[in-house]
């Protein structure tokens, strides 16, 4: 697998021209990156209850989409959010 290929796969998410996270699950190397907790893609988060000024709200677990779970390698299972990673599982079989 070289860069062109890597890259190719990236370059299917829509926000990948605006995106700065160093950890997505499109990567078919991502085992190989290095990376520190606030860069993962929003995919790649559980959702988080936070309350700002009395007011809760969710930040993360945001489902992919059908169409791009299509190309996340199943080996970036684990690195998916639960919700993600299930709708995986469903649309496989």
């Amino acid at each position: 697998m070289n860069e062109k290929e890597i890259l190719k796969n990236l370059e299917k998410c829509p926000s990948f021209t605006r995106c700065s996270q160093n950890l997505c699950p499109l990567d078919l190397k991502l085992e190989l990156r290095i990376s520190g907790n606030g860069d993962k893609c929003h995919y790649m988060k559980e959702p988080r209850k936070i309350k700002i000024k009395g007011k809760e709200f969710i930040s993360g677990g945001t489902i992919m989409s059908d169409e791009l779970l299509k190309f996340v390698p199943e080996y970036n299972l684990k690195w998916l959010n639960g919700a993600s990673r299930q709708r995986w599982n469903e649309i496989r079989v």
